[in-house]
């Protein structure tokens, strides 16, 4: 009795628990600034995107003496907007921009086809097999819908605005539908619909020019 006695005397209070004073784990960095990032982006899009109207409208006479330089200029423009995020603007925005200097049929042709290859790269990603596609009801619809109609669907897809394109450009190299009928059908499309953006911002064009203060 002795000994358990002592033993118990000289066990001392049980050790106390830490993990209640342990500090939450603060969220991962990254779900902030997600959306703070896409803000930025939002902010930086509207705001080249105005300094593309007002420069247009501004050096008219001076962009329209570069001839086929700035048809070139568009093209590229056309490519980068569609390709990249290194000009986080609209691509719809240099055609309208381009429809006050240059006829709108130039500005459908050399604007859609920029538009076209630069939407190459989700076609090649769908090639390749580089990116997760979706399987969810949208895709098969579209993906079953491309396989029968591909160069239509692709078409509609150009002409009419809508958010799913990039996504139809996937399925379109997922389905390995030629290079060529994916050029063709996008550029058309493409043409149509900012051949005919470029038509009304010619015709809105004194209305921006006195909403920019150059009249």
């Amino acid at each position: 009795m002795d000994n358990i006695e002592h033993t118990s005397r000289i066990a001392g209070p049980p050790a106390p628990d830490r993990s209640a004073a342990r500090p939450a784990e603060s969220p991962p960095a990254g779900n902030t600034a997600s959306p703070l990032r896409a803000i930025a982006s939002f902010l930086l899009a509207i705001t080249i995107s105005v300094a593309v109207m007002w420069l247009t409208s501004r050096f008219h006479n001076e962009i329209e003496s570069l001839g086929n330089a700035g048809l070139i200029g568009l093209f590229a423009l056309s490519v980068l907007g569609n390709a990249t995020l290194i000009i986080p603007a609209p691509v719809f925005v240099f055609a309208c921009a381009a429809g006050m200097v240059f006829s709108f049929p130039e500005v459908g042709i050399v604007a859609g086809l920029g538009a076209a290859l630069g939407e190459l790269t989700g076609y090649m990603a769908g090639y390749g097999g580089t990116v997760v596609v979706p399987r969810g009801r949208l895709y098969q619809n579209l993906q079953r819908f491309m396989q029968r109609r591909g160069m239509i669907a692709i078409f509609l897809l150009a002409a009419i605005p809508n958010p799913i394109f990039d996504v139809g450009g996937i399925v379109a190299g997922v389905i390995r539908m030629p290079v060529w009928k994916f050029i063709a059908s996008a550029w058309a499309g493409k043409a149509m619909r900012l051949g005919m953006l470029a038509l009304i911002c010619l015709s809105g064009a004194p209305w921006l020019r006195q909403l920019f203060g150059l009249e």
